[in-house]
């Protein structure tokens, strides 16, 4: 069980290790492995994992101190390149924080739920969640050969599925088989995880002081790769602190509920802002009006939300929507110039799209006319 207050582990904690004298290099097919499985938060596929072998002991845990060594791969013409490999680098291992690391996320989530003296190989087709900035591995792209032969291969699985019994479910993958395109780049991680400390379960934490602290430390993190300009890695950092924050707690006394709905209302502006970054304009605008919801004058809210219905394209109805938050916003700080630039911008905008219906509509009257 996780102790209160037990958030990070200290470093002396006791932990659990694996001999790691045995070479980790191996077949990209190996004989035998256990079911792939999407371990990517977003569940799109993005990272796939498959365990080659099992380990024993203190399972890596968000907030585990892991040691890990392991290699990259990519596909090449015609046999694999290795990108990068541990062992001519890092002789003892490469040791990071569990869920609190600028390592690659593909590295971090590779860890998760596996005890020391587990192999696992995950595929990864993100190239930013590829890249490890510390390490400097940077994933190669595809040649168009590589993708070609990806490509074959994907619609070769998808030509084995079973047609469903729900006809919703046969829409939708055959929208996905027209729509799927090879990635950018495709890398294979074989990971080898000696030693991890205890980590923390989110669902056990039961003290509302120690949920609070664990999601603000996931708050924090999520500011550090947003400095680092991982955009979609923090907002997916973002996310997690708000999953833990809402698992029910027993928010008492008072103080604390308030301390939570503040931590709340920031999550919901953080993950808005990144959301405005990469160009998620549908989560940025779900994400202000929840904001808004609980500070109905926040002014970052009304901001992001309108600039998030102007920018978002083919979108000429929220043009109303996105003046009417960004005169708000105005209104609220009127020295502010990044609003009042976005502001004017949106009534230009308006002016160009009410100059079109008006053309358009007498073009229709008069082919009516003739």
């Amino acid at each position: 069980a996780v102790q209160r207050g037990a958030a990070r582990q200290t470093p002396g904690a006791t932990m659990a290790t694996h001999s790691s004298a045995e070479p980790i290099n191996g077949s990209m097919f190996p004989i035998k492995m256990e079911a792939s499985h999407d371990i990517s938060f977003d569940r799109d596929k993005s990272l796939m994992r498959t365990q080659l072998q099992a380990g024993f002991g203190e399972e890596a845990r968000e907030g585990s101190t892991v040691t890990v060594r392991f290699s990259v791969y990519s596909p090449g013409d015609p046999d694999e390149l290795t990108v990068f490999d541990s062992d001519s680098t890092h002789r003892d291992g490469i040791r990071f924080i569990v869920g609190q690391t600028l390592h690659a996320e593909a590295l971090d989530r590779a860890v998760v739920g596996t005890a020391p003296g587990s192999v696992v190989e995950v595929i990864c087709v993100d190239d930013a969640q590829a890249q490890d900035g510390v390490l400097h591995i940077q994933p190669p792209k595809l040649s168009e050969a590589a993708k070609e032969k990806i490509r074959k291969m994907q619609m070769n699985e998808f030509a084995k599925r079973e047609p469903s019994i729900i006809e919703e479910q046969n829409i939708k993958f055959k929208q996905e088989v027209r729509e799927w395109q090879p990635p950018v780049s495709l890398t294979r991680w074989r990971v080898r995880l000696d030693s991890a400390t205890e980590g923390v379960i989110p669902v056990l934490l039961k003290w509302p002081q120690d949920r609070l602290a664990w999601a603000t430390t996931q708050k924090e993190f999520a500011q550090t790769l947003l400095q680092a300009g991982q955009v979609a890695r923090a907002c997916r950092r973002y996310k997690k602190s708000m999953l833990d924050l809402e698992i029910p707690t027993d928010w008492t006394p008072e103080e604390l509920l308030i301390q939570r709905n503040r931590l709340r209302l920031a999550l919901h502006l953080n993950i808005c802002h990144c959301a405005l970054k990469i160009e998620h304009f549908d989560e940025a605008i779900w994400h202000a009006s929840r904001a808004l919801l609980m500070d109905k004058s926040n002014v970052k809210a009304l901001f992001r939300r309108g600039s998030a219905q102007l920018l978002k394209p083919n979108n000429p109805n929220g043009l109303e929507e996105a003046i009417a938050d960004l005169s708000r916003a105005s209104q609220l700080d009127p020295s502010n110039k990044e609003i009042g630039r976005m502001l004017i911008k949106a009534r230009m905008a308006q002016k160009d799209h009410d100059k079109q219906q008006a053309a358009l509509c007498s073009r229709m009257l008069a082919a009516a006319a003739k």
